[in-house]
């Protein structure tokens, strides 16, 4: 399956090359003129190089760009490098993975196709961003975690968990976001958004939030789950407070590592805003209560609570639904 959508991406760009774009193979360059020579489509022709230059050489690939009977060189084609590393996830997902690896595959291709065929263009129509993301996340999240872990006590017990989890980020995300005053103009991107018009920026934002934290709250809540299952496989006698102690002492563990793991993905996509804070003469305490800087602290913090909670919720409705035995021969911890 993998194979035949990474092959529908190789072709893309060749048989749907979109007005005034086409692809090219640079022969020659000229940077005095600022100039290259390229190849496209069997003919030789010449292409105006970028202002500020780039990284181009003789024999790369190039996504060319024609207007007024000239040719601009737009960038380079990145798309095999891109269907190459898709390849690599793909390809060692299913042999470290197996079955479950390649039905997590095809959920993650589910997935992406309810956000680009069914969210995004409800959102772009004008509908409410938050609302729409919601239930999309919410009804690829009711089909991949059965359809990669079969349905069962333990994905029960992970998608109440998850689904409780979310519940609880929304409604701090709404309180918060009004006490603050967020208006969801904190990226240039929801800025251009606003000349557009038509769109709710504010629960864009608050989509945002909680569809970020859906995936963490989801790897997180099925290895409690599993967890506690083990645990109820190994002694069926466990009733429901044991089966909370014992999976709660992995659970801490749980707690402090996707935290940390949580807190430096937001991190990480907020680099350019933390450069500011060495570059901007305004004093910390004002630069941090701007908008850009307040709103990816709270969606760190609150991404970070719907972790918190995710661990001893789902912890406690596994041990509801495994004690006295009931991980039995049918639902073995390894099974499917």
């Amino acid at each position: 399956m993998w194979p035949l959508i990474l092959l529908v991406f190789w072709l893309l760009p060749t048989f749907a090359q979109g007005e005034g774009y086409l692809l090219g193979r640079i022969l020659a360059l000229d940077w005095e003129r600022g100039m290259a020579r390229v190849e496209v489509r069997g003919e030789v022709r010449e292409a105006l190089l970028p202002a500020d230059g780039g990284d181009y050489r003789p024999g790369m690939r190039v996504v060319l760009y024609g207007e007024g009977g000239r040719l601009y060189v737009a960038e380079p084609d990145r798309m095999p490098w891109l269907v190459g590393l898709l390849f690599l996830f793909a390809l060692l997902a299913a042999l470290l993975g197996r079955g479950k690896g390649v039905r997590g595959l095809l959920g993650t291709f589910f997935s992406l196709l309810v956000v680009v065929y069914l969210v995004v263009p409800r959102v772009a129509s004008g509908r409410n961003p938050l609302l729409y993301a919601l239930l999309g996340s919410l009804g690829v999240l009711l089909f991949t975690i059965y359809w990669v872990h079969g349905v069962n006590r333990k994905t029960t017990a992970a998608l109440l968990g998850t689904l409780a989890s979310v519940l609880f980020v929304l409604l701090l995300s709404l309180y918060f976001a009004g006490a603050m005053g967020f208006t969801g103009l904190a990226s240039e991107e929801a800025l251009l958004l606003r000349q557009w018009g038509g769109v709710d920026l504010l629960s864009l934002y608050l989509a945002g939030v909680v569809v970020g934290a859906l995936g963490a709250l989801t790897d997180v809540t099925v290895t409690q789950a599993a967890v506690v299952q083990a645990l109820a496989h190994a002694n069926p006698r466990f009733g429901l407070g044991e089966l909370y102690r014992r999976g709660m002492e992995v659970g801490y563990d749980h707690i402090g590592s996707l935290v940390n793991t949580l807190v430096l993905a937001y991190a990480a996509g907020s680099l350019p805003l933390f450069l500011l804070l060495a570059k901007d003469p305004t004093p910390l305490r004002f630069l941090l209560n701007t908008e850009p800087f307040a709103a990816e602290i709270a969606a760190m913090v609150l991404g970070s609570l719907g972790l918190l909670l995710a661990v001893p919720l789902t912890t406690l409705v596994a041990a509801f639904l495994f004690q006295g035995g009931k991980a039995g021969p049918g639902e073995h911890p390894h099974g499917h």
